[in-house]
């Protein structure tokens, strides 16, 4: 059983950096501001992370990583039902969506965090992500449809390519998600789905 005064910590570092990073770029976000807002000390802060920018990464990626196992349960389902192309190409979407949604409750944070030239690392966390999403996902693929590429080149490719279009939305004029979604669908290279 984990003991109640770590959850409560922990509860209170998420809130924080969340808080803190909607309001300014992590790289202008101190350690002191963390634990002034969480109502902790220095060496608590440092049992739980080594920076500001590593507490937000913690902080957000079990979302993305439930994301990417909901998205990975549904295309083994799909496989082991026989899907056709256009149920594959339906669960991308929701994939997509799913990524995009995540995006849009952290707005605040992404379009902060993103272009911060002196703190990388959401952009490194997406980035990362991304690639072990898009590793998968070409390794599942079905042999005889699959192209001969450098997975792991395939995978970075699109991986910064999707990181890329979130940035460039975000930074951009207002336009819709389902925009934003429809065109990384497009995106995606022909043998994707």
């Amino acid at each position: 059983m984990v003991d109640a005064r770590i959850l409560h910590t922990t509860a209170a570092l998420r809130e924080a950096i969340l808080r803190l990073a909607a309001s300014r770029p992590v790289s202008e976000i101190t350690v002191a501001d963390v634990t002034r807002a969480a109502g902790i000390n220095r060496a608590t802060f440092y049992s739980h992370a080594v920076s500001p920018g590593s507490l937000l990464a913690d902080v957000l990626t079990p979302e993305l990583d439930d994301i990417r196992d909901e998205d990975a349960t549904a295309r083994r389902t799909a496989a082991e039902q026989g899907a056709d192309a256009e149920e594959l190409a339906a669960i991308t979407r929701r994939g997509i969506n799913a990524v995009v949604e995540h995006v849009i409750t952290h707005r605040d944070i992404y379009a902060r965090a993103l272009p911060d030239p002196n703190d990388g690392s959401l952009h490194r966390l997406l980035v990362e992500h991304f690639t072990v999403s898009s590793v998968r996902h070409i390794e599942a693929l079905d042999a005889a449809a699959r192209p001969e590429i450098l997975d792991d080149v395939a995978a970075g490719f699109v991986a910064q390519g999707f990181v890329g279009a979130i940035e460039a939305w975000l930074a951009g004029p207002r336009r819709s998600r389902r925009a934003l979604v429809d065109t990384i669908t497009r995106s995606f290279p022909a043998w994707w789905s």
